[in-house]
């Protein structure tokens, strides 16, 4: 690291910094291409299809849902619903875009009803009745913009109202836990809703129904109330039957903010190493070139343009979450530590891939079968941070476990090229690099609490 901070030094001596981006991008232009000639691979001998199963979502919440809870959720569904005709024709609605939101809106939650199970675990549960609860509401609110005797404001609760409930659950936590990495599993999900309804959902002068003009957009305003107020529920629900279950309960917002700040720390002087000195926007993204010293691939080699897409969605997710990086101190600790482990994983992961370009890797499959033995190798990391029996390295393979959905689309689509292959075998590379590098960081708070 002292070598790249000392290059950038030399590189401002006397104004060099221009004449050196003016020279970079010159050499860029005439860089050549990996896919211009890419290695050869038996595309029909790559699998399709795998006997190995995507980990299930692990169980945060230690506790089950109710069947008269869940039944309520689905009846709020089925009395939202009731207004709207069926079938709804163009003789009742001639407005064929309207028609078709409604008609897709209120198939959608019915869908999204099906899918909420008692298998679930009870935070996806929650997430799934409160995507219903939305699609029903925009669905019913759009019908209601257009009919004479429609309200859309009487469908959900006024946006006032359903603000100043989120904000009151919301300082209700994170409540007692059997211990802080138990606290931070169940209470950090459930703090984000409130937190991401009351910063980008439930603001502004646009964020209820009333006065808007398009009908489309005010069924859609309603469904958001909705869904913010189903979340308000069931973040209740869970919060108390947590709590209830609790033998001996003890308070965690401290540690948890404590430990937060701990790995924020590390974030932050990882950003001032990448940035160099001077950087006044820290959580901007310094470019992949910032990572290694010297890049021997060319620019469009699988491995650098991993490290792209994996270095857009740290950035893009640390711009706005709870990172205590410098000054900044989160309001809600569960959330922060959670988000906070979330991206030190993946810086851990940008590092461990920079590292294979410096050496060379361009991570293109060596023959087919290294497409299958790569997944396998995601598969097993993923369930191995699943199966962890510390919770927080849970809660992170709830956000990694999604990203198999990519690859395995795309290798299960029919005549896939060797582009999309290979960006397949990749993702799952990076799938096994950041969920190992994730075990690494929930022992790193294991072991901070223990001492």
């Amino acid at each position: 690291m002292t070598q790249r901070l000392t290059r950038r030094e030399a590189l401002a001596a006397g104004g060099a910094v221009a004449l050196g981006a003016l020279a970079g991008c010159s050499e860029a232009g005439d860089e050549p291409r990996f896919w211009d000639d890419p290695p050869s691979l038996d595309v029909g001998s790559v699998p399709s299809e795998f006997d190995a199963p995507v980990p299930e979502r692990p169980r945060l919440v230690p506790v089950d849902v109710e069947p008269r809870v869940t039944a309520a959720f689905a009846d709020r569904v089925d009395r939202l619903l009731a207004p709207l005709p069926e079938p709804l024709t163009a003789e009742t609605l001639p407005n064929g875009e309207v028609r078709e939101q409604i008609g897709r809106e209120r198939t959608a939650a019915r869908e999204a009803l099906r899918e909420s199970d008692a298998s679930l675990p009870p935070l996806k549960a929650a997430e799934r009745y409160a995507t219903a609860r939305d699609y029903a509401a925009t669905a019913v609110g759009t019908w209601a913009g257009v009919t004479v005797e429609g309200d859309p404001e009487a469908v959900a609760a006024d946006v006032g109202t359903v603000r100043r409930r989120a904000a009151d659950a919301l300082e209700t936590l994170p409540g007692s836990a059997a211990d802080p990495l138990a606290g931070a599993a169940v209470y950090g999900p459930i703090e984000r809703w409130y937190d991401e309804s009351q910063r980008r959902t439930l603001v502004g002068g646009n964020a209820g129904p009333g006065g808007r003009a398009n009908p489309l957009r005010t069924g859609e305003s309603v469904g958001d109330v909705e869904r913010i107020q189903s979340y308000v529920e069931a973040g209740r629900y869970l919060r108390d039957r947590y709590r209830a279950s609790l033998a001996d309960p003890v308070p965690v917002a401290e540690p948890l903010r404590r430990e937060a700040e701990r790995l924020g720390t590390e974030i932050g002087d990882r950003l001032r190493e990448l940035h160099g000195e001077g950087t006044d926007r820290i959580r901007s993204t310094p470019g992949d070139e910032a990572f290694f010293d010297e890049r021997p691939l060319a620019r469009d080699a699988p491995s650098v343009s991993l490290l792209s897409t994996a270095l857009y969605r740290t950035f893009e997710d640390l711009r706005f979450d709870p990172v205590p990086v410098d000054d900044y101190e989160p309001d809600h600790p569960a959330t922060a530590l959670t988000r906070t482990a979330l991206a030190r994983a993946r810086f851990r992961g940008l590092d461990a891939v920079a590292s294979r370009i410096e050496d060379g890797e361009t991570m293109f499959p060596a023959n087919a079968a290294a497409v299958g033995e790569a997944r396998n190798a995601a598969v097993e990391s993923a369930a191995s941070l699943a199966g962890s029996g510390n919770p927080l390295a849970r809660w992170l393979a709830t956000e990694f476990l999604p990203l198999f959905e990519e690859p395995d689309g795309a290798l299960g689509a029919s005549e896939p090229s060797v582009r999309q292959i290979a960006e397949a075998y990749t993702e799952y590379r990076w799938i096994e690099t950041v969920t190992r590098e994730a075990r690494t960081v929930a022992e790193s708070v294991a072991a901070a609490f223990d001492s």
